[in-house]
């Protein structure tokens, strides 16, 4: 008998489809830059003749260029791994709610005594996560947060609540359970060891938002390659090639930007430069709740290279 393997998801990558609109962030972010940048050039190309002379003499040029590379590759590491680090912790976030589900649906049994108690908790693992990323972020789409109001209100929390009010919330609704002889002291100590991981993973959550790159290093790291880009257009200025020289100063204040925008990745915008918050919380929603909540109306993107 022949086994039919049903093709999965291609594999998550940039289509070339989407090169233009991942640009024009780009430069939509650098808008400021790049007209101080064409501004310094063009006043530089008119006055040059009376200048005579090259920003930076003899090898002084190429042991700057050494230095902005060896800053600009650390900056834009660390700043990748900030990124993953971020993204690796989101995942612990997916993974725990799963495991969260899995260990209710075990501990109390499918045919639980209080299935309003069972669908309480993970209303709040799911409340919790939108809760997560509205933090992060400092932003909700408006169809979101209404969503989540009403999530919120259906566990008699207010407008105004926190991820603090909820995990409050989940751990009485546990002790409850406990109180009432329907769920084991071992059915407890693996509920409570979930919702320990995840506090673990929203502490680093948190780290990431709240502790950026020291903005000593980021000022430094910005100055050094507006120096050299500025240097080398001058220097390619003079020996008669202005376009060349513009285009190696933008590439070196591209690199600098690309790094301190992929700093951050719980970005307002929903850039291609963020994390995909939204779509993963949608995920999660619909693997805890059943297919009759709101969320499972919301529309989902199927491109994993779109970073909404």
């Amino acid at each position: 008998m022949a086994v039919v393997i049903h093709p999965g998801p291609p594999a998550p990558h940039t289509p070339r489809r989407h090169y233009p609109r991942v640009l024009g962030q780009l430069l939509l972010r650098m808008r400021l830059d790049l007209l101080v940048m064409l501004t310094l050039c063009a006043i530089t190309q008119l006055l040059h003749p009376a200048l005579g002379v090259g920003l930076i003499r003899g090898t002084g040029l190429p042991i700057l260029g050494i230095a902005v590379s060896i800053f600009l590759a650390f900056r834009n590491t660390q700043a990748i791994n900030r990124w993953w680090e971020a993204r690796g912790l989101w995942g612990a976030l997916v993974n725990q709610s799963r495991h969260w589900r899995d260990t209710l649906l075990a501990v109390l049994g499918p045919n639980a005594r209080q299935p309003q108690a069972h669908a309480q908790l993970l209303q709040c693992q799911v409340l919790l996560i939108w809760l997560v990323n509205f933090e992060l972020r400092n932003v909700a789409q408006r169809s979101h947060r209404q969503l989540v109001l009403a999530l919120a209100a259906g566990l008699g929390l207010g407008e105004q609540v926190t991820v603090q009010q909820v995990s409050r919330l989940r751990a009485e609704a546990l002790h409850q359970l406990a109180e009432q002889g329907l769920l084991s002291d071992l059915g407890r100590d693996a509920l409570l060891r979930s919702a320990e991981a995840f506090t673990g993973a929203l502490g680093g959550l948190q780290k990431i938002r709240n502790t950026p790159i020291p903005p000593a290093y980021d000022v430094f790291v910005r100055l050094i390659s507006w120096l050299f880009g500025y240097a080398l257009f001058v220097d390619f200025l003079k020996n008669g090639a202005p376009f060349t020289g513009t285009l190696l100063f933008l590439g070196f204040l591209v690199a600098e930007r690309i790094g301190a925008y992929v700093e951050g990745p719980f970005d307002l915008d929903g850039s291609s430069f963020s994390l995909p918050l939204d779509q993963i919380c949608l995920g999660i929603s619909e693997d805890l709740l059943d297919d009759t909540n709101p969320f499972a109306d919301c529309p989902r993107c199927a491109d994993p290279s779109v970073w909404t």
